[in-house]
C-alpha cells in the first residue's frame, strides 16, 4: 500500500512537470489591453500555510486520498508533505526557484534536478512561479516570473466575468476572472501539442484579511492521451505565520534519475 501511494505521489509531480508548460517553437502576437489592475489585486503574504491539506489523485478508474500540508515561503520555497497516518511523513517535494526535490521516505530514495536541467532534458519550459501561482490563486505568465499585470492579457467579457487570454511561442494561456473571487478557472495548453493543464478553484471563504480565497483546488492534466486529476482541500489557510522551511536529504537516501524515476512509474 505504502508503494503504491508513494508512487502515485511520484507520478503526480512528474506528470505536472511535463503538461505544466509546452515546448515552445512559435511566437503569436498577443492583442494588450488596458484594465484596471487594482480590481484584481492578488493575496498579499509573506508566508502561506495549510497545516492539512487533502490531496485526493484520479486516473480513470483509480484514486486515492491522502492527507498532508502545504507551506510557501513567497517567492521563494514550496514544501509539499504527504502524511497519509497520523502524521507521519511518507513523501516530501520541495520547489525553489532553482530545482525540484522529490524524497521517498519509504523506500530511502529521492530525486533532484534544476529546473534548466529539467528544461534541456524533457524541453519543458518549466519554473517555480508557475507551482506558486496555482496554488495562490495567482495570475501568472508562464515565461515570466514577475508579477503578471493585467495589461498582459486580452479580455473577452463572459457575462458578468472576464476571460483573460494570452498567446506565445505556442503557448496559450486562460484565466476566468471575477473581480470579487479573483481567479475562477485557469487553462494553459499549447496550440500545436496536446499537453494541457485546467485548475478550477472552488469553496471561497473570507480570511481573517477579508480576501476571499479558495480552499479547493482541482487541476486537470493531459498529455493527449492519459488524463490526470488532483484536488487539493485546503482544511485551513494561515498568513504570515513564523514556519520553518528548512529542507535537506538525509545522506543515507539513494538519488535516483529521471530515468529511473520513470520506470518506477510504469
Amino acid at each position: 500500500m505504502w508503494k503504491n501511494k508513494i508512487n502515485w505521489i511520484y507520478y503526480f509531480l512528474f506528470f505536472l512537470l511535463i503538461t505544466v508548460s509546452c515546448k515552445t517553437q512559435k511566437i503569436q502576437k498577443t492583442t494588450e489591453k488596458e484594465l484596471k489592475e487594482s480590481s484584481y489585486s492578488e493575496l498579499e503574504y509573506t508566508t502561506l500555510n495549510i497545516p492539512k491539506a487533502t490531496f485526493t489523485f484520479a486516473q480513470q478508474q483509480n484514486s486515492m486520498s491522502v492527507n498532508g500540508s502545504i507551506r510557501i515561503l513567497k517567492d521563494s520555497i514550496m514544501i509539499i508533505s504527504f502524511q497519509p497516518f497520523l502524521g507521519i511523513e511518507v513523501g516530501r517535494a520541495a520547489i525553489t526557484q532553482q530545482s525540484l526535490t522529490i524524497i521517498d521516505r519509504i523506500n530511502k530514495r529521492y530525486f533532484e534536478a534544476g529546473f534548466d536541467s529539467l528544461r534541456a532534458e524533457t524541453g519543458v519550459n518549466i519554473n517555480y512561479h508557475i507551482f506558486q501561482s496555482i496554488f495562490t490563486n495567482s495570475l501568472f505568465i508562464y515565461d515570466n516570473p514577475g508579477q503578471a499585470l493585467i495589461s498582459a492579457f486580452e479580455e473577452v467579457p463572459v457575462g458578468d466575468l472576464s476571460l483573460l487570454q494570452r498567446s506565445k511561442g505556442g503557448v496559450i494561456q486562460e484565466f476566468n476572472v471575477d473581480p470579487e473571487k479573483r481567479v475562477l478557472y485557469g487553462r494553459m495548453f499549447a496550440s500545436d501539442e496536446p499537453y494541457s493543464i485546467g485548475w478550477n478553484y472552488l469553496n471561497f471563504m473570507s480570511l481573517e484579511s477579508g480576501y476571499f480565497f479558495p480552499h479547493l483546488v482541482k487541476i486537470t492534466l493531459s498529455d493527449g492521451k492519459s488524463r490526470f486529476q488532483l484536488d487539493v482541500a485546503y482544511n485551513k489557510v494561515e498568513l504570515n505565520k513564523n514556519l520553518n522551511f528548512q529542507f535537506s536529504v538525509p545522506s543515507s537516501y539513494t538519488q535516483v534519475t529521471l530515468e529511473e524515476l520513470l520506470k518506477m512509474l510504469q
